[in-house]
């Protein structure tokens, strides 16, 4: 059974968060256990998480980002003004029709 290689530009996102997640727990002088405790997850879940592996839930990000007390982070995830498709089908939304002559 072969698996496909993970997108380079996802993956290199998520080992960024991994990283900041890290940061943040040190910070905080957290050992991995510790925030796994808080978290009420496993150990093995915060090393997935720290590395970026793909697999980690997302329960799992938001069970550590409120174990880390940054739980109110995930709500700055895809900010509808921010996305320029939902900004451009708002403006075709809110013009006024145009009349058949």
């Amino acid at each position: 059974m072969s698996t496909t290689p993970f997108p380079i530009l996802p993956g290199r996102s998520l080992i960024s968060l991994g990283e900041r997640v890290a940061l943040a727990r040190r910070a905080r002088q957290l050992s991995q256990r510790d925030l796994a405790f808080l978290a009420g997850v496993g150990a093995s879940s915060i090393v997935a998480l720290e590395k970026g592996h793909p697999g980690v839930a997302l329960g799992t990000l938001a069970r550590v980002l409120d174990a880390l007390e940054l739980l109110p982070e995930m709500d700055q995830l895809l900010p509808p003004q921010r996305d320029p498709a939902l900004v451009q089908h708002a403006v075709r939304q809110l013009q006024p029709k145009q009349r058949q002559p």
